[in-house]
């Protein structure tokens, strides 16, 4: 049988009808073979540029590290394979989407991180874009570490200019939001909300979401339930509905355990096929910590609960009644071990309080 001859713009054409999602990164997969063997640079990194982009905005991030590691070396040989105006920022976009997961990984060591974010500052420094990005990079990963240290790297951020890899302004608002929350200044995240709230600043679809959840666990940290439940009421009708989504899901579980048990349950039930197979520990961590306090009120009240849970999960049964305790100090259990783990790579307790504040003590 006659091989059929690589078409690079026709399969180009077929991604772009796609759904986004699984579906979607399984046919790049299979196309990114294609281009190599072809030995179609251009592709090649089209290719793995979009499957980093739909791993990390609708899937799961960490899956964006193999195929960010494999676009550099592709595109030092051939520079000149993408468009000159497009091809440099593809080229540190997809290095920082395959550094951004590391922070959620705690398998991988801080010095791996801290090797990736030197080889990242010296594209930055090669191209002359990205200053801004290379400062949120670092303040995401030292809120888990030194919450002082993040926010100094944070200050840098937000005093450096924008740039063609900046992300949109209301992220970095909400950015803003999250690192005033951190540290405890309310008054400042209110400031930086206004535009938001207002309407006065252009929205991408995960805008919204990242200052409502950063509120939302705020006040609940506070135990403040009062202040919480407009947020997760919010949340919850903007979150996504796949497996990027389940740390939002598990803020919003939080609140919903003493509010709205029957809508807990039902997103314990969407969340827990996602979090099985989930790469990202700290979405999984933050969905089992959710789901924890959920069963918890539960148990509170009854012995037994009926729930469709996955056939992967370590404790299904096929009548689907679940004992509340038990599945109480599952989830404690594996948020728990989760934690400890960011915790010992990070060499921080951050993940230790965290934890401790998961049951809401208004």
């Amino acid at each position: 049988m006659e091989e059929t001859e690589f078409d690079g713009e026709v399969l180009s054409m077929l991604v772009d009808m796609m759904p986004g999602g699984a579906s979607k990164m399984e046919a790049l997969q299979e196309y990114i073979k294609e281009a190599d063997k072809a030995g179609d640079d251009h592709y090649s990194l089209l290719f793995r540029y979009q499957y980093a982009c739909e791993a990390t905005f609708r899937d799961d991030p960490p899956k964006a590290i193999p195929v960010a590691a494999e676009f550099g070396p592709i595109f030092e040989r051939n520079p000149h394979a993408l468009p000159d105006d497009g091809g440099t920022e593809a080229y540190l976009m997809i290095t920082q989407m395959g550094i951004d997961p590391i922070v959620f990984l705690p398998q991988i060591p801080m010095k791996q991180w801290e090797d990736m974010m030197e080889k990242f500052y010296a594209l930055v420094k090669r191209f002359n874009i990205g200053l801004r990005t290379y400062w949120w990079q670092m303040a995401q990963f030292w809120q888990y570490v030194d919450k002082e240290k993040a926010f100094e790297y944070f200050k840098k951020f937000w005093k450096t200019g924008r740039d063609g890899l900046s992300d949109c302004r209301a992220c970095e608002r909400s950015y803003a939001v999250m690192m005033s929350l951190m540290i405890g200044d309310r008054e400042a995240a209110d400031e930086y909300v206004k535009p938001l709230k207002a309407g006065r600043t252009a929205f991408c679809e995960d805008a919204p979401r990242l200052y409502m959840c950063a509120y939302l666990e705020d006040a609940l940290d506070r135990g403040d339930l009062k202040a919480a439940v407009p947020y997760a009421n919010q949340l919850s009708a903007k979150m996504k509905q796949n497996k990027n989504g389940l740390s939002h899901i598990g803020a919003v579980m939080r609140c919903f355990a003493y509010t709205n048990p029957d809508k807990a349950i039902n997103k314990l039930e969407q969340g827990l096929k996602w979090a099985i197979k989930m790469w990202d520990q700290k979405k999984v961590y933050d969905f089992y910590k959710g789901s924890w306090v959920v069963m918890h009120e539960f148990a509170k009240k009854q012995e037994t609960v009926k729930l469709n849970l996955s056939e992967d999960f370590k404790l299904y049964n096929e009548e689907g009644i679940y004992n509340c305790e038990q599945l109480e100090q599952w989830f404690y259990n594996n948020a728990k071990t989760i934690g400890q783990s960011f915790d010992k790579r990070n060499g921080s307790d951050y993940f230790e309080k965290n934890l401790a504040l998961g049951i809401v003590k208004g």
